[in-house]
């Protein structure tokens, strides 16, 4: 059983591996070892042309020997060679750079030799015989990597899939720390809210607020009852349709009053004086035209109508209802007038708009509370997935169960 953090599993996983596959790192060292000697002897063959050239060449073609020893040089100096971490990909680096050191060595040769190849032929048989050896050497390596390497290779490219375990449990980590903030300005939040709205209680349960309420109610019931009392509202427009159609002719009935009642009855008959002259006209000539069946009502809608025309006139109630309604409208606008120079009114709109602004947010904050949370348990779920399958793949390379345990700093 192999039981390991996620920081320690890499270094675990490469001396496990190195160690199973023992015999075929040894063979690669051993074949990288050949390509590096041949490539310093490549170096060592170099220094044999300047040498040979001093003596040999003119000053001219000495400047081509010294940019073609200059140039291949260069070339073998980039090629990293592997030493104590042999992999599959840092091996196909090498054999790449060698191929690429052929290729460097063909073209520059084919430009720089001609004008000293005559003086220096030994040097160039020698060069000839190296490549030829670092070229078999590198056929070698490669036909070994094909056919000796899979095995290794898939284990070393498991760990591939290790940054992406990492790059998930930052990402949980990222989450988890954006989700406490928005979590903690939530709470925040919601104390506020609930210390306004305390605070907004409180100030409503001023006297000059509940007087104010209770008013405002007995102006609501008023309401109610007025309404009631003119609830035939059915006969009027009756009457006004027929007007304006033309199909009866009443003298002396204000078109516009019965226009501007219908649209806001409450406020055309608080704007009359006491004893509703105009109101008064306008019943009496929807009576009238009731009781002659000018407008071609039902009999009960035209009989209640009547009923209700004549309460009117003969109850007085409609009248007093007004008055009260005057009364108490009066009476609230004084008990406004107080809150107003008490202050009461300007910290209720205050707190109210702080109610509203910090309502808003906290509809923000827990938007983004829940989308992150999302992310915070997606992220998880994704990174158990990848964790079991990627023991599971380890455990087929190794032969052995393995526990990758990943702890989070929060």
């Amino acid at each position: 059983m192999i039981e390991t953090d996620l920081e320690s599993f890499e270094k675990l996983y490469k001396e496990r591996i190195n160690s199973q596959f023992f015999k075929i790192k040894k063979a690669s060292k051993k074949r990288i070892s050949d390509i590096r000697e041949n490539l310093i002897d490549i170096k060592v063959c170099l220094d044999h042309f300047l040498d040979a050239g001093k003596e040999k060449i003119d000053e001219k073609a000495q400047k081509s020997l010294k940019f073609f020893s200059d140039r291949i040089r260069k070339e073998i100096d980039e090629i990293v060679v592997p030493e104590e971490e042999i992999t599959y990909d840092n091996v196909m680096d090498l054999l790449n750079s060698v191929k690429k050191l052929f290729t460097s060595i063909n073209e520059i040769a084919r430009k720089s030799l001609p004008k000293f190849h005559k003086e220096v032929q030994p040097e160039i048989k020698e060069l000839n015989y190296i490549t030829r050896k670092l070229g078999g050497k590198q056929k070698e390596l490669d036909n070994f990597l094909r056919k000796k390497y899979n095995e290794v290779k898939n284990a070393e490219y498991l760990l591939k899939r290790l940054p992406k375990l990492f790059q998930l449990k930052e990402n949980i980590e990222h989450a988890k720390k954006d989700l406490d903030a928005f979590g903690t300005e939530m709470e925040e939040r919601h104390k506020t809210q609930e210390d306004l709205n305390s605070k907004l209680l409180d100030l409503e349960r001023n006297d000059l607020f509940k007087e104010l309420a209770s008013e405002k109610e007995k102006l609501f019931q008023l309401k109610i009852n007025i309404k009631d009392e003119i609830g035939f509202k059915k006969a009027l427009k009756k009457l006004k349709f027929e007007l304006e159609k033309g199909t009866i002719h009443i003298s002396n009935i204000d078109l516009n009053y019965l226009r501007d009642f219908l649209k806001n009855p409450i406020n055309i008959l608080i704007s009359e004086s006491k004893d509703l002259p105009k109101f008064s006209s306008l019943l009496v000539q929807l009576r009238y035209s009731l009781e002659e069946n000018k407008l071609n009502l039902k009999s009960d809608t035209k009989q209640k109508t009547i009923e209700q025309i004549n309460a009117i006139f003969d109850e007085k109630k409609l009248q007093e209802n007004i008055e009260n309604y005057l009364e108490v409208k009066d009476t609230i606008l004084k008990i406004e007038k107080k809150i107003e120079i008490a202050g009461l009114a300007k910290k209720l709109e205050e707190l109210r708009n702080q109610i509203s602004s910090n309502s808003v947010k906290l509809e923000h904050v827990e938007l983004d509370y829940n989308r992150k949370n999302k992310d915070y348990n997606k992220y998880l779920n994704v990174l158990k997935v990848e964790r079991e399958e990627f023991q599971k793949s380890v455990e087929d390379i190794l032969n052995d169960n393995v526990k990758i345990n990943i702890t989070f700093s929060f």
